[in-house]
């Protein structure tokens, strides 16, 4: 399987940012690193704070 990471330009035009190819038997490597912004969800929010989300 190959993940793919595309950026949309204003235009509508795509540009592919990374291309990771994974085969069965290999093991799990997270392919997008630094790619996405971290999550802003109240959970993750509270618990990088060191606190608790419930």
């Amino acid at each position: 399987m190959t993940l793919r990471t595309y950026r949309l330009t204003a235009a509508g035009h795509r540009i592919e940012l990374s291309r990771e190819t994974v085969r069965l038997g290999e093991p799990y490597t997270p392919p997008i690193s630094g790619e996405w912004p971290a999550c802003g969800c109240c959970r993750c929010v509270v618990a990088e704070e060191g606190g608790s989300p419930f």
